[in-house]
């Protein structure tokens, strides 16, 4: 019995899949973090810069070919 119960503890307190939970952690704080920005853009505030930012990213890259 005493094994059972040292099999089932370490199988629940192992490590496995914590790197894929990190990793969803952080795809869910960066997507969070661009649909604020995307949200600031669309309002008042900062969408002439979003239309100057595009602006420039497009005209370096005309310029590039």
């Amino acid at each position: 019995m005493a094994y059972l119960w040292s099999a089932l503890l370490a199988r629940w307190s192992s490590d496995r899949g914590q790197a894929t939970v990190e990793y969803f952690l952080v795809i869910l704080a960066a997507t969070a973090l661009a649909l604020l920005a995307l949200k600031w853009f669309q309002s008042g505030s900062g969408g002439g810069l979003l239309g100057s930012l595009f602006g420039k990213v497009i005209q370096w890259v005309v310029g590039r070919f």
